[in-house]
């Protein structure tokens, strides 16, 4: 298993810089996660924004790269830093450094 700290993959040495990275982390997370799911079920469910078909598509695509993007490096960053070490695993490891 790869063997990481935060001290060596974030350089965060004191725990009041770790709440705070934790607290900005999860602002981003829910923010992103609420607003991106806004945007799609407008545009989705209720076909409340009135745009040309082209826009409304780009913006969905945003959207769901930007929830995918909280998912699957927001979140696991978030989850190393409560942890205060990385406990998700080899796989998800690598892919987290590779979309670093």
């Amino acid at each position: 298993m790869v063997n990481f700290t935060n001290y060596t993959e974030y350089g965060i040495h004191s725990t009041g810089e770790r709440c705070i990275w934790i607290i900005y982390l999860a602002f981003v997370l829910l923010s992103s996660l609420i607003g991106d799911s806004v945007i799609l079920i407008a545009s989705v469910k209720y076909n409340a924004i009135k745009l040309n078909t082209f826009l409304v598509v780009v913006m969905q695509h945003i959207a769901m790269c930007d929830i995918l993007l909280s998912l699957t490096y927001v979140l696991p960053t978030m989850i190393s830093l409560i942890a205060n070490r990385w406990i998700l695993g080899d796989a998800l490891a690598y892919i987290h450094i590779y979309l670093d």
